[in-house]
C-alpha cells in the first residue's frame, strides 16, 4: 500500500457503500485486496462489490446467527499473523450489524483492530437532516416494535435536545408515525430519509403530522431513516422568552399566523432560539 502498508495479525473494520457503489475510498479497496481472507455478512452481495473493482478474495459468511462460531474459528488464524477485513451488506461494520464480537475479540487476544472508516447511513441522514441547534444525536437502532416501548421512546424526545435517529421497516413506518402523532403531536419536525445514496433517494424534512398522513396514502418500499428533532428541557420553560416575545406571539396568532411563521419572527427579531420559541408554541396552544 502507498501510505501504510498492510500489518500481519489485525482485523481491519472496513466501511462499504450504503448504496452508491462509488462510495468507497482508495484505501479500503486497497485492504481488501490484500487481506487474507474477508468476513462479510453476505458472500453474495459483496461480490456485487468486489467484482465491481475486481477484487478476488477468499469470502467467508460472518452474520448475527453465526458470529460466535466465525469468531472462534478464525481468531487463531489472526493470532497466527494472517489479515482479514470484516465487511457488512452496508456501512459501517459494528453500528447495527455484525462486527462487534470479533473486534471485542481481538481486542481481549490482544490482535490489532484497525478502522477503515466510510459511509454510515446513520451519519449520512444526520449530515442531511440540518438540525443544527441539537448539542448531539442519540442512535436507537431500531424502533421498538411494541407500542408501549415507541410511547416511552417519545415520551423521552419531549424532555431531551438530542436528535433521535433510527432505522424502520417500510411495513411499520406508518405505525410508528401514528404513535409520534399521539405523543409528540402533528407538528414535531422529522427527517424522513428513504434509501440514502441510492437511484431513488429521498430526503425530506417534514412534520409527524404530515409524514403519516403521507404514509397513509402513499406506502413507501425501500431502506428507511428516520430523524426526530430533539425536545426542550424542562428548564427551559416559557418564561425564558420574556414578556415582549410571548406579548408578540399573541399578537401574530391572533392575525392568524401559522406555528411555524410565528416561530421565525419571534426567534429572529428577539433573537431566540427557534426550538425554545416552537416549544413555547406547543406548551400554550389552546
Amino acid at each position: 500500500m502507498s501510505e501504510q502498508s498492510l500489518s500481519e495479525g489485525t482485523l481491519y473494520v472496513v466501511a462499504t457503500p450504503i448504496g452508491n457503489l462509488e462510495d468507497i475510498s482508495r484505501r479500503a479497496l486497497q485492504i481488501l485486496s490484500d487481506v487474507d481472507f474477508i468476513l462479510c455478512e453476505d458472500t453474495r452481495h459483496s461480490t456485487i462489490l468486489l467484482d465491481r473493482y475486481q477484487i478476488r478474495k477468499k469470502l467467508i459468511s460472518y452474520f448475527a446467527h453465526n458470529e460466535a462460531l466465525r469468531t472462534d474459528q478464525f481468531l487463531p488464524q489472526l493470532q497466527a499473523g494472517q489479515s482479514a477485513a470484516v465487511i457488512t451488506d452496508a456501512g459501517t461494520p459494528g453500528i447495527s450489524d455484525p462486527g462487534s464480537r470479533i473486534a471485542d475479540a481481538c481486542h481481549e487476544a490482544g490482535v490489532r483492530v484497525c478502522p477503515v472508516p466510510g459511509a454510515s447511513a446513520v451519519v449520512t441522514a444526520l449530515s442531511a437532516a440540518g438540525f443544527y441547534e441539537a448539542p448531539s444525536f442519540r442512535f436507537i437502532t431500531f424502533f421498538p416494535r411494541k407500542q408501549s416501548e415507541r410511547y416511552a421512546v417519545f415520551e423521552r424526545i419531549k424532555t431531551e435536545p438530542d436528535v433521535l435517529v433510527g432505522y424502520e421497516s417500510p411495513q411499520r413506518v406508518a405505525s410508528l408515525m401514528e404513535d409520534a402523532v399521539s405523543i409528540l403531536g402533528a407538528e414535531w419536525r422529522v427527517c424522513f430519509c428513504r434509501e440514502l445514496t441510492k437511484k431513488f433517494e429521498e430526503i425530506t424534512r417534514t412534520t409527524t403530522g404530515a409524514l403519516l398522513e403521507r404514509l397513509k396514502q402513499e406506502p413507501c418500499r425501500g431502506e428507511l431513516c428516520i430523524l426526530f428533532e430533539g425536545g426542550t428541557m424542562p428548564e427551559k420553560t416559557s418564561n425564558t422568552l420574556g414578556a415582549d416575545a410571548e406579548r408578540m406571539i399573541g399578537l401574530l396568532r391572533e392575525k392568524g399566523m401559522s406555528s411555524r411563521d410565528i416561530r421565525d419572527v419571534v426567534a429572529q427579531y428577539f433573537n431566540l432560539k427557534p426550538k425554545l420559541v416552537y416549544q413555547y408554541l406547543l406548551d400554550t396552544d389552546m
